[in-house]
């Protein structure tokens, strides 16, 4: 048994048609350093046919397995959380999609910065704890996530989903809006917590790994369907909105502003990065890249000894400059 004084946290994993992956994210959530853990995997009503007996082979003491039908994302982990606080009454929750994964020591990690919160006194209006992401297939890099800001939330998401969550403030605000189905709905969740004056505290470190394994992800379809999604969100925090529209305004128009994207052509576009886009063509356009690319092409075209030189014998020396003359 792990020692009772261990941060205990749930950690829920939404699940559909995603089974090639969902063992490994199991076992990242499984390995878990200096934490007690607890897994809820939800089966999103999966119709590819192999995911749900990929769910069921992940099922051991410490990994509940919940099948229904096809409600949703932010369905899937409300049933998850639900199911956790019935079982294992945990302290904190996770929500980790099937195809994602977290380091060994992000729970203890975010635990442990709020921990020194409430070493401070400053735990009382504390939601979550938050890191940095790490996008590896066919993403690449760090998303250094921001500070938290309320007025920057209300302008852009901050953070994955994938944080340490109190449970107590997650069940206070009645958990994502499920009928949020195509996207934002973390979004949501924080603008919740930002209504109440909770917030967010972030850990400057990635431990949570993004995994993009297609170029039909849901994120894709979010981006193409932003306006409406945005709209919605605003629609469900009017008050706060209207609240803070003039702040909001000036913080959208210096952010704006700082980059260079307030100069705008008849498009609509901004000059800068309009610029930025045709760089390469005028870069491919010059005289001497075309010259270079086509002597480039004719070598290559003569094959490997025209290229390189006639081969050199092998007992032929190979001469060395002369020295230099010493003084």
């Amino acid at each position: 048994m792990p020692p009772s004084g261990l941060p205990r946290a749930s950690i829920v994993i939404p699940c559909f048609n995603h089974g090639s992956f969902v063992a490994e994210a199991a076992a990242s959530a499984l390995a878990q350093t200096d934490a007690q853990t607890h897994i809820v995997i939800v089966n999103d009503g999966s119709t590819d046919g192999t995911t749900p007996a990929a769910c069921d082979a992940c099922r051991s003491d410490r990994v509940t397995i919940l099948h229904q039908p096809n409600l949703g994302l932010p369905s899937a982990r409300n049933r998850g959380a639900m199911l956790a606080a019935r079982e294992h009454n945990p302290e904190f929750l996770v929500f980790l999609d099937a195809d994602d994964w977290i380091e060994p020591a992000f729970v203890s990690r975010l635990a442990g910065r709020l921990a020194q919160e409430q070493s401070a006194g400053r735990a009382q209006d504390v939601s979550h704890a938050y890191c940095q992401e790490r996008l590896v297939g066919l993403g690449t890099g760090i998303w250094e996530v921001p500070e938290w800001d309320p007025l920057l939330l209300m302008f852009t998401n901050l953070h994955p989903v994938t944080t340490l969550v109190r449970r107590d403030r997650f069940e206070a605000v009645g958990g994502f809006d499920e009928s949020m189905r195509g996207g934002y709905e973390d979004w949501d969740l924080w603008l919740k917590f930002a209504e109440r004056g909770w917030r967010g505290i972030r850990v400057p470190e990635p431990l949570f790994v993004w995994r993009r394994h297609s170029n039909t992800t849901m994120v894709m379809q979010v981006i193409h369907d932003h306006e409406s999604l945005y709209r919605r969100l605003i629609a469900n925090h009017a008050d706060l909105y209207k609240r803070h529209a003039l702040d909001l305004l000036i913080l959208t128009n210096n952010l704006v502003h700082r980059f260079g994207a307030d100069w705008v052509d008849e498009r609509g576009r901004p000059l800068n990065l309009e610029a930025l886009r045709e760089a390469p063509a005028m870069y491919e356009s010059m005289v001497a890249v075309r010259l270079q690319r086509r002597l480039t092409q004719l070598l290559q075209r003569l094959g490997r000894p025209f290229r390189a030189g006639p081969p050199r014998p092998a007992h032929e020396p190979i001469a060395l400059p002369a020295a230099a003359p010493t003084r």
